[in-house]
Formats: C-alpha cells, sequence, structure tokens
C-alpha cells in the first residue's frame, strides 16, 4: 500500500481512490482525480475555420462565402497536452489519454458536444501527417467486435468510419477495461487535416454514440469509476491553471455557490435553457428564453443572428462582411464591452470583453474577429470554450444538471 501512495504521489494528476464492493462481491475501484490543462502558446487562431467547423459539427448549413472563405484561407495549426493543453491561442483543448496494453497515450479532444471515443490507428487508410496513432498491433488487449462498425457524417459530406474494438483506456489515471475504442478505418480529408488531434474523447449527457450494433458509451463506463458521477470543466484564458476534474468538484476553483440549472427533459447533450442577455454598458435586459448546449468541443459562442446583432451594435465600426462568410469583424484596437447571460436561478455569468476578442485576419490588416458568431438554427445555440472559460462548470452526470459558478478571472 505505501509503494502504491508513493506512486500515486508522483503522478502529474492528483488521484484519490477508494474500493466499493459489489453485489458479487467483486470490488470497483472508485476515484476522484484532477487533470491538468498546461498551455502550449505557439497557436495562431484561423476563425474562419473554427466557424466552419462548427457548424459542421452541429449539422448547419454553410453558406457558399463562407465555405469559399474557409477554403482560400485554410491555414493556421493547431497542436497539443487527462492534461490538456490550451492550443495556439486557445482554439481547442487537447488531453493525453492512454489507450491499450500497456497505454498509448494520444492527444484526443474532451467532447461534451458528442459521444463517440474515436482514434487514428494502423488502421487508418487516409494519409495523415500526425505522429501518434494508436497501434492496435501492439496492445494486447485489443479484442475487435465482429459485425459491429461506426459512421459519423456531417453537414458538408465529411465523414469517418471504422471498427469497434473493446481495450483499456486511461484518463487521468482511471483505467477502463473493456471499454468502447472506435478505430478510424477512413477519414474525409478535410477532417485530417488536422494533423495535432489523434482522436475525439465523447463527454455527452445521454447522447448514443454512432456504433452499430449500439454499444455502451465510455462516459456510462466511466460514471461507475467515479467517486461522484460528475466531473468538471475550469478551462482558462491564456493560463496553465485550468483543469478538468473526474469524481469531484474542485471547491478552491470556484467563487460562492455553484448554480444548477437543469438539462431539458430527454435531452442527450447538455442542453438547457437560459433566461436574459446584456450587454455591459448598456441599460437594458433582452429577456426571453434560449435553448444551449455547452460543448467543450468548440471553440466559439454561436447564438441566434438577433442576439449576435445587438452584441455587435454596441461595437463601434463592427460588420458582419459578406465576402468573409458574415463573419462579424471590428478594428483590433477596440476595446470589446462584456457579454452577460441571466439564468432563471438568478445568477448571472459575465464574458470579460477581453475573451470575446477571438483573433486577427492575416488577410485583412487591423480587423478582428469576435467569439460571438450567428448560429442559423431556430432549435439551439452554442456555448462554447469562449463562455467556458469565464465560468467554473459542473457537468453532473447522475442529477441531470449543469451548474456554474464564478472563479478568479485573474483580470
Amino acid at each position: 500500500m505505501a509503494t502504491l501512495f508513493f506512486m500515486l504521489l508522483m503522478s502529474i494528476f492528483s488521484t484519490f481512490i477508494h474500493a466499493i464492493p459489489t453485489s458479487a462481491g467483486q470490488k470497483v475501484t472508485k476515484r476522484s482525480v484532477t487533470v491538468d490543462l498546461p498551455r502550449n502558446p505557439g497557436y495562431a487562431p484561423n476563425g474562419r475555420l473554427q466557424y466552419s467547423r462548427a457548424l459542421k459539427k452541429w449539422g448547419v448549413p454553410m453558406d457558399d462565402e463562407l465555405d469559399d472563405a474557409t477554403n482560400s484561407f485554410r491555414g493556421g495549426g493547431e497542436t497539443g497536452d487527462v492534461n490538456a493543453e490550451s492550443i495556439m491561442g486557445d482554439r481547442e483543448y487537447l488531453s493525453r489519454v492512454g489507450f491499450g496494453t500497456p497505454f498509448q497515450y494520444l492527444n484526443v479532444d474532451l467532447d461534451t458536444g458528442s459521444a463517440d471515443v474515436w482514434v487514428y490507428s494502423s488502421e487508418t487508410k487516409t494519409k495523415t501527417r500526425r505522429e501518434d496513432i494508436f497501434e492496435l498491433e501492439k496492445s494486447s488487449t485489443a479484442e475487435l467486435v465482429n459485425g459491429s462498425e461506426w459512421r459519423i457524417t456531417y453537414g458538408d459530406s465529411s465523414y469517418a468510419w471504422g471498427h469497434v474494438y473493446h481495450d483499456s483506456i486511461d484518463i487521468g489515471g482511471i483505467p477502463l477495461h473493456n471499454a468502447v475504442v472506435q478505430s478510424a478505418v477512413d477519414v474525409s480529408q478535410s477532417l485530417s487535416s488536422d494533423k495535432d488531434i489523434d482522436g475525439i474523447f465523447g463527454l455527452a449527457y445521454d447522447l448514443h454514440s454512432q456504433v452499430r450494433p449500439k454499444q455502451p458509451t465510455v462516459l456510462s463506463t466511466l460514471k461507475s469509476h467515479l467517486d461522484k458521477p460528475v466531473f468538471t470543466a475550469d478551462l482558462r484564458y491564456q493560463s496553465d491553471e485550468g483543469a478538468y476534474t473526474f469524481g469531484y468538484i474542485d471547491h478552491h476553483r470556484h467563487i460562492g455557490e455553484i448554480n444548477y440549472t437543469p438539462l431539458l427533459p430527454n435531452s442527450t447533450f447538455w442542453e438547457f435553457n437560459f433566461t436574459g442577455l446584456h450587454v455591459v454598458g448598456h441599460n437594458y435586459w433582452y429577456i426571453s428564453q434560449w435553448r444551449v448546449i455547452a460543448d467543450t468541443g468548440t471553440t466559439l459562442m454561436l447564438l441566434s443572428p438577433d442576439i449576435v446583432n445587438m452584441y455587435y451594435d454596441a461595437v463601434p465600426n463592427a460588420t458582419s462582411d459578406r465576402s468573409f462568410g458574415g463573419l462579424w469583424h471590428y478594428p483590433c484596437n477596440t476595446t470589446l464591452p462584456d457579454f452577460e447571460i441571466g439564468f432563471a436561478n438568478g445568477w448571472v455569468a459575465r464574458v470579460p470583453g477581453r475573451y470575446m476578442n477571438y483573433t486577427t485576419y492575416d488577410d485583412l490588416p487591423g480587423r478582428c474577429m469576435g467569439g460571438l458568431q450567428p448560429f442559423m438554427s431556430e432549435e439551439f445555440g452554442i456555448l462554447g470554450d469562449i463562455f467556458l472559460k469565464a465560468v467554473y462548470a459542473v457537468f453532473d452526470i447522475g442529477g441531470g444538471k449543469v451548474g456554474f459558478a464564478d472563479k478568479d478571472l485573474g483580470l
């Protein structure tokens, strides 16, 4: 036991474990882990590319102007280290997760907006420039699920598909055995061009994966290994101090109470309502009710055009330029106003204007792109990393709710 304790202390993760007997007399190890988020400062974000990726992910049509603008100016890059790195100016956070026996560690996107856990592997036929793949033949525990496959198709016809295996996964020091691992056989070039992401690790609330016939999701497997059925995300703006936790809430990471909002009935995503909007510096609140999904796998905040128009009406010389895909931009020397989102429980989240300023345009000198952009869905919006970096977020699997709290932003 002393040796085990020493090994745990020497880990880069803070892990707390205890064993609970099951009805069958076996012991299931329950754990609470902290996953640090060191920052990679080398990222140069591509705003058009991030916007188009979000639309593809959520099946929202992309107009010809944006498609042309994205293809014309495709570039920048993203690199990847649970441990999740703030990638190239916070475009995304990638985490080191182990697969197989012995574990092979890959950079994956912890994504609350999807349910599949898929990785590039030695089966992948698509030519890619990535350095790390899951080498199935080197895993002594990889077991092919005969007659099973998975396929994901996005709104722009990009796709990924492959085979299904049962194998071991290590996330933040929690070992999951016989978990479902989706091995990519073929991936469209538009997806595989992101060379620094080795796979997706879906954490959607109750969404079925794309595996057929149906298999348990990795989140449902992970849930039974946690001290409490909860995980949290403390994403940080250009900082190495962020973290995920699994199995517990780190109360040192937030200020004041955690304010919970129930998920919508029958929701399969982390989907809920908010009830008010306010541009700081203006006297009026915009009161209604909007459905949104909290998505760690989307960089931007995407809301209905009327909300977006309201915000940029308060930004001097802001414009939505069709020749640049309809994205809102403004002079880079502009100080953006803070943006507040209110909830029925009375709590108000404030996103600093500094966070709302997403990136520059290399081809449009002196103009910057905002982190809030229009989303042409009549059903829901997306609160991505722009929002999540401003709050402490709790994803309560057992309680079917999300919680948000203030935190020290260091401003």
